[in-house]
This record gives structure tokens, sequence and C-alpha cells, in this order.
């Protein structure tokens, strides 16, 4: 046996006994063994990352991802590529979130099942690790010898987004272990720690991996775009989207309501990081997310059902009695039921959002084939985007103006999007186009005008700054905080939401065509200028290159390049040039040249312009800004409270 399997049993082995002494109360040896985990895992990360360092081809998994051309920064990078080394990361970060939690609670009995509840989810984790081991030797296949080089990268993945995004993804998927475990503790038995700041931290994690996927997507030819509706992203998005709801559901959860809907999101979130993981390694999509088929995606199956039998079997003692309240203009606007149509919209979101994929699989075992197109998402997305944008901006006003007020500037708002939807009769920039095999109701949904999102984006962002104005009256510190990394995140929510409506459905493509001897020459289309500079071939490794050098002009000048690929192993890559303007981003697209094409001296770039493509990485960033700011206060709020109780205690003393 290899050490780092030995580390990996031992991790098993640890994390089971951890649970087992925390069940029977005995926390001290609980906690122990719980670090003696985590300490083995960290050893066997540690260990596969030197062997990817050194590059120890006697480690299949390491002949299978790395190579001595690669730079350090990927190489370490290739951990996550493949999915043996992603389980290895996703058991060792839930471990270290678990430890934390174990630490900072082994003082009091109170969570000791959360923490039991948390050390199965991450033993089950350390199976699938252990089942699909990265520390399997090269010489268990028949015939092997020991290799001279590594296959490396997929030159597609050789960009400095690729390890933040993975390790953002599951840094989120680690996140949501102890909410979930605190819920079935909470059915279990009524007790439930404090889990918000863990929902935070896994929503804010998950928005960075979408982001920083997004970003890196843009700059692939091959994926046209930054979002695509990829199986993968679907299942993720759809946990972003129920993180969200548990969010806003804690908020009515710490005043006595959602006694069970809020511990059944948190469940169903955590079970939805392993669905994502079995749509990528059920073998049944081809997707750039997508592993081969392998055997670990039964225990996926049979670990979510066992789980969701538990659940519901817990949650079934428990009234899940969740009604509107009436009482005219006033009672619409109240907290209770904005939050409830909140949650109810983005529940409704999530499932559009997991129909696709779960479908697909349905059919697949019965030997059918489906296609999901994006329209399908786009139609059945955009009422509901609507409609939550505008409960968004009546939250913000709600307490600050008269009800009637609000009520009256909502149905101007609102009057003026259904005006722009109907009005503009322009086909090109509808929600949808209409197809051979669309529905009526998909018609009339699709056929309405996207420029409809303009009145929403006024009105949520009049109505945040407009609550921004007013929370600066406020004198404590940390509310104050608090507040605007709120008000933040939910102006970035539309900007981001306006921002992808508007490059996707107002973008403009034109084609550039040079002959190799026409350098310096400037030409211009659509108000976008090009200035060919240079064709070259090089050679990387065993790779070709070609690279075209150019300015552009779009409102600045830039000097940028663009380059395609020819690899002997991964087949061609293509690789936009993408420059970030004030109010759009204009990408440039190089298919490359065939030898016949070599020959006509011809050069062939596409040039795309995608107006408020800005807004969205703004957008971004002010979410990512808004979620780490409400981290912060929440943070400072629990040292004063801290200070004070030791201030109290010191003065009883006295």
């Amino acid at each position: 046996m290899s050490a780092g399997n030995l580390l990996l049993y031992l991790g098993i082995i640890s994390c089971c006994s951890a649970a087992v002494f925390l069940l029977k109360g005995k926390i001290k040896s609980g906690v122990m063994f719980t670090r003696l985990s985590a300490a083995f895992v960290t050893l066997a990360m540690m260990l596969l990352a030197y062997s990817f360092i050194s590059l120890d081809y006697s480690l299949f998994y390491v002949w299978q991802h790395d190579n001595e051309q690669m730079p350090l920064l990927y190489r370490l990078s290739a951990i996550m590529v493949g999915q043996e080394g992603t389980y290895l990361v996703w058991a060792w970060l839930s471990l270290i979130v678990v430890l934390v939690h174990t630490e900072r609670h082994k003082t009091s009995d109170a969570p000791l099942l959360t923490d039991v509840y948390a050390l199965i989810g991450c033993a089950f984790l350390l199976i699938l690790t252990a089942g699909m081991s990265p520390f399997t030797s090269i010489f268990t296949m028949e015939g092997a010898s020991l290799p001279v080089s590594g296959n490396g990268l997929d030159p597609a993945l050789l960009d400095l987004l690729m390890p933040l995004h993975i390790f953002s993804v599951f840094a989120a998927y680690a996140f949501t272990v102890i909410p979930a475990a605190a819920s079935l503790a909470y059915l279990t038995r009524g007790e439930m720690p404090n889990v918000r700041n863990y929902l935070r931290f896994s929503w804010l994690f998950l928005s960075i991996g979408m982001i920083t996927g997004g970003i890196w997507a843009n700059r692939l030819l091959g994926w046209s775009g930054f979002w695509q509706w990829d199986p993968v992203q679907s299942s993720i998005l759809a946990t972003w989207l129920l993180l969200t709801a548990a969010l806003h559901a804690i908020v009515r959860f710490a005043i006595g309501e959602y006694k069970k809907w809020f511990p059944l999101l948190c469940i169903i979130t955590f079970l939805l990081t392993i669905y994502t993981t079995f749509v990528a390694r059920s073998g049944i999509y081809s997707s750039i997310h997508s592993f081969p088929g392998t055997s670990s995606w039964w225990l996926l199956i049979v670990f979510m059902v066992a789980v969701i039998i538990f659940s519901l079997v817990l949650g079934s003692r428990y009234d899940a009695h969740e009604t509107l309240r009436s009482g005219g203009i006033r009672a619409a606007f109240a907290p209770h039921n904005t939050f409830y149509f909140t949650v109810a919209l983005l529940l409704v979101m999530a499932f559009i959002s997991l129909w696709g994929p779960t479908v697909y699989i349905i059919l697949f075992y019965t030997g059918q084939k489906i296609i999901m197109f994006p329209e399908y998402y786009n139609v059945l997305f955009y009422p509901f985007i609507v409609g939550l944008s505008y409960l968004l901006g009546a939250c913000m006003l709600y307490g600050r103006v008269k009800n009637r007020t609000l009520a009256g500037v909502g149905i101007i708002y609102f009057a003026a999007s259904l005006i722009l939807g109907i009005a503009i009769p322009d086909s090109a920039h509808t929600v949808a186009a209409p197809g051979p095999y669309t529905g009526f109701l998909e018609k009339i949904l699709g056929s309405f005008s996207v420029t409809s999102y303009l009145p929403v984006f006024f009105f949520v962002t009049g109505t945040v700054l407009f609550k921004m104005i007013r929370d600066c009256r406020i004198k404590n510190r940390v509310v104050s905080l608090h507040l605007t990394g709120v008000n933040l995140l939910h102006l970035g929510i539309v900007f981001i939401i306006l921002g992808a409506i508007f490059s996707t459905s107002f973008e403009t493509s034109h084609n550039f065509t040079y002959a190799f001897n026409e350098k310096g020459v400037y030409k211009e289309k659509g108000g976008i200028g090009l200035r060919y500079l240079d064709f070259r071939l090089e050679k990387e490794g065993p790779d070709w290159l070609q690279v075209v050098d150019f300015e552009i002009f779009d409102g600045t000048r830039m000097n940028m390049s663009t380059v395609y690929r020819k690899s002997r192993q991964f087949g061609f890559i293509s690789n936009a040039a993408v420059h970030h303007g004030i109010l759009s981003d204009t990408k440039v697209d190089f298919e490359g040249l065939l030898p016949h094409q070599l020959q006509q001296g011809k050069i062939e770039m596409n040039v795309k312009k995608q107006p408020l493509a800005s807004f969205m990485w703004l957008g971004s960033a002010m979410l990512v800004s808004g979620i780490l700011i409400t981290i912060i206060a929440s943070l400072m709020s629990k040292r004063q409270k801290e200070i004070g109780l030791s201030i109290g205690e010191k003065s009883q003393g006295a």
C-alpha cells in the first residue's frame, strides 16, 4: 500500500472514530480524532502536491495531468483537474471546515450532534476519494513501465483563473457541510447553532467560482461566451439559488418562522453539491465539465437517497405551515410576505435550472435523448428574474416611504416594463426567438423585448441608492457596515443581470480579412477599428502556435494578440483576445489557418462587441465586495459581544 493511500485510510478511520466518540459525548477524544483525521488528509494533500512538483510519474494521476514543461503554479493546479484530485480537495476542505467548527465549540456539548453529522459527510467524501485514489500506481496497469514524461494539461486549462475557479467551487461545497449537519441536528433534537456565516462563505466562494468561470469561458472560442447553460453550470446555478434562498430564510428562522423549511433548504443545498458531482461524473453528458463515467456514481446516488429519506422522516415531525399574511397594501409589502415570495421565486428558478439535466438523465436510462436549448432556460427564467428584481426594489423601500407611494412607484415602473416588452418589435432583441417546436406559451414569453428590463434596473438601482443614503444616518458602525454590504450585493445582482442580458442580446459581430502583406492597414466596421500588425508561427514544445498581433480602436487604442494553438495531444484551441472597456467588451477571435489557407496568405478575424458587459463585471465586484463586508461586520459584531461578556464577567468577579 502506498503512503498516500495509507494516509487516506487513516483519515477515514480517524473521521469515523471522531464521530463515534462525539456521539457518546466524549468530547476530548472526539476532538482529538477530528484533528488526527484532518492531519492525515492534509498530509495526503501535501504528498500529492509534492508528487506533482517533483514529477513523480509512478503515480498514474500525476502522469495523466502533469509534465516538466508546465510552470510550478500549473503543476499544483493540475491536482484539481481530474476527478480523483477534486474528490481529495473536496474532502480535505470539508474536514478543515469541520475541524474549525469543532475547535470553536469544543468546550460546549450543544453542537455535538452537528459535528457528528458533519463528520459522517466527511467520511463519505473520504471513502469516495479512497475509491478513486489519486495515489494509484501506474504499475497497476498491465504492461506499464515508468514514463519519462507526462501528458500535461489541456492548453485550454492553462489559465490563471483555472485554479481559482475550481478551488472556489469546492470551497463553497465544503462550507455547505456544517449548515446541512446543523439542520439534521436541529430536526433530530431541536438544537441549531448559528450557521449564517457558513452559508455566507459558501455563497461567496460559489459566486467567485461562477464569476471566474464566466470570465475564463469568455476567452475560449469553443465556449462562445460566459454562459451556455451547460448541465453542470445549470446544477451549480441551482445550488447558488438555493444558497440565496437559505440566506433569506435564516432571517425569518431567527424570529421563529421557517422552522422546517430553513433546515430542509440547507440539507437540499448540500445534496445539490453531491448531485452536481453526479451530473459531472455520470458519463451521460458530453461537456467540458464532465468526466468519463466512473464506478463512483452509484455511491453518490445511494448517499443522496439515504440523506433525503432521513431528512424527510425527521422533518415530518415539524409543522411546515407557512402562509401569506393579509391586511391590505401595508401587509403586502411586509417582510413576512416579501421574504416568502423571495424564497418561493428562488426555489422555482432552482427547479427550472435543475429540470433540464434531470430530465436528460431520466430519459437517458429509458433509452431516449433530449436536447435542452438555451432558449428553454431563457424563456422560463426571464419573468421570474423580472419579478424577483421588482420584489428586491420593494424590499429596499419598505418602511422608508409610505406604502401607497411604494405601490404607485412600483406600478409605474412595471407598466414601463410591459410597454417596452410589447411595443418594441425587433425580434433580434427578444427573450428567445421562436423555433419550429416552440409552444404557444413559449412564443408569448419569448416575444418580449429584453429592453423591458431597463425600467427594472433603474427602479432597483434607485431604491438601493435611496436606502443607502438613508442608512448613512445610522450611528452604530457595525450595523452601518452590515447594511452597506447588503445594499452593495443587491445592487450588484441587477448590474449582473442587465449586463448579461444586453451583452448577449445586443452583441454585434464583424469579420475582418487581411492579406499577409497588409501589415499596418487600418480597417473599420461597425464603429470598431482594427490594424493588422503581424502574423507569426511559434513552436512551444510539441505544439504549434499561430499568433496574430493587432491594434484595436474602440474608444481607446490597444495592442493585443490572439492565439490559435495546434496541440498534438489535445487538438485545436483558440484563445480570444478580450478588451474590457468602460461600456462594453470587445472580443477578437482567430480560428487559425490550415495549410492550404496559409498558402492563400489571408487571415480572418471575428470581432464581437458586447455592450454593457462591463456592467456584469462591475456587478460581480459589487456582489463579492458586499458579501465580504457583511461577513466582516458579522465578525466585528461577534467580537464586540465577546468583549462585552468578558467585561461583564470581570465586573461580577470584582
